[in-house]
């Protein structure tokens, strides 16, 4: 069977039929909308939602490895299952299952690349779940990390980035100090910090948490894209993420009423961005259409979604 280890096995649809509605999900139509548009039942829909997905997701785990990262931004974007945070009961929100899902998300500023992407809660391990993330797909430590004021931002790098330390026993009776977690020396995180006056934002000021001003600096004066300490691209990557993917508008009929689904959106929604879509910016830089992956030279050229879903799974090792 030649859709053996593809995201066609054992589909009763057409090539083509499954390629368009996997691309239409990709492209930001609705489940409903994209059954009415293809003239399929809602149930086909999400048929492919789930097969396209999960088989993207394994092709881009093997492509998504060894990256060299100067600038990585990070950042948490709302988003919403079932109903949203205010309109739930006590029962509801002791289950945790519906309700706010922040999407978290590290950035490559110089590649336009999403290092990682995580479905939860606003809380510290969602943090350090998506810092581990960053640590697997990279070759080495970004070499400056920037946020917003999230407190949980700088304990998650410890965490992950930390060594850990003995203090120096001071003289006189007691136990000896545990050990606690310091950050490298090559560590360099900054927060942008945005002041607030009747929901609009009037002041930023930029504040060093980890590392030296001096090397941060250097970074910054060597940098392609940055000339200062900013999170502009991740946030601009939040509106990528809005604009494909249906369930993330902010006023919408068509949010997810389950996770599993909201995940597999964001999964498809990201490779798609990845492989198939050439990115504005990064075409100009380089003079010819250009992905995200190109840039990042891992894959050499734009991809169809036809040869994404199609990619053998044996070929590639996974």
């Amino acid at each position: 069977n030649i859709r053996r280890g593809t995201a066609l096995f054992n589909s009763h649809l057409s090539d083509r039929a499954f390629e368009t509605v996997a691309r239409s999900l990709a492209e930001g139509v609705g489940i409903s909308s994209t059954a009415r548009i293809q003239n399929v039942d809602k149930k086909t829909v999400l048929f492919v939602l789930s097969r396209a997905s999960d088989h993207v997701a394994k092709v881009h785990e093997v492509f998504l490895r060894n990256l060299s990262v100067s600038e990585c931004q990070l950042d948490e974007m709302w988003s919403f299952i079932g109903k949203k945070e205010k309109n739930l009961d006590p029962i509801e929100k002791m289950q945790g299952i519906i309700g706010d899902a922040w999407i978290w998300i590290a950035f490559d500023a110089v590649n336009k690349v999403f290092l990682a992407a995580h479905v939860g809660k606003r809380t510290l391990p969602s943090a350090v779940k998506v810092l581990k993330e960053v640590k697997r797909v990279t070759s080495s430590m970004p070499l400056l990390f920037t946020s917003d004021q999230l407190s949980h931002y700088p304990n998650a790098l410890l965490q992950v980035y930390g060594n850990k330390a003995c203090p120096i026993r001071k003289r006189g009776p007691g136990r000896k100090p545990k050990a606690q977690l310091v950050p490298p020396d090559k560590l360099l995180y900054a927060q942008v910090v945005k002041q607030y006056k009747e929901n609009r934002v009037f002041k930023i000021t930029r504040k060093i948490i980890y590392g030296d001003a001096k090397r941060i600096d250097e970074i910054l004066d060597n940098s392609p894209v940055s000339r200062k300490i900013n999170t502009a691209y991740v946030e601009r990557g939040n509106g990528t993420i809005r604009h494909l993917n249906a369930r993330c508008n902010r006023k919408t009929l068509r949010f997810s009423k389950m996770k599993e689904n909201h995940e597999r959106q964001l999964k498809l929604s990201l490779a798609y961005y990845h492989f198939c879509n050439p990115h504005r910016t990064l075409s100009k830089r380089y003079g010819l259409p250009t992905t995200p992956f190109m840039a990042a030279g891992l894959t050499d050229h734009i991809w169809s979604i036809g040869e994404l879903l199609k990619c053998p799974m044996k070929i590639h090792g996974i």
